[in-house]
């Protein structure tokens, strides 16, 4: 889930709530979503997956070389780690 808030005070209201804790995070937008839900008049449409997505075509497949190693250029996993996590956040 992602959510942008383009207010400090509730983007820190968040961070310093939830403090990463993604269950509890979750939780909360659910239970205010299903209060809003009962207060007001709130509908979805489902759309269809056939009309609204696209496919990746990639070039190439076939020459992909099998000792390709994405993560070569890690030195320090826990520093890497970090990093991830911290910009997940974000």
């Amino acid at each position: 889930m992602t959510i942008k808030i383009d207010n400090p005070e509730i983007e820190s209201f968040f961070i310093n709530e939830f403090k990463s804790d993604v269950k509890k995070f979750s939780a909360f937008i659910l239970d205010n979503l299903e209060k809003y839900k009962k207060d007001n008049e709130f509908q979805t449409v489902s759309l269809d997956p056939e009309k609204n997505s696209y496919k990746l075509n990639f070039d190439n497949l076939d020459v992909v070389e099998e000792d390709a190693n994405p993560f070569e250029n890690i030195d320090d996993v826990a520093i890497y780690a970090e990093k991830l996590r911290e910009n997940a956040w974000r």
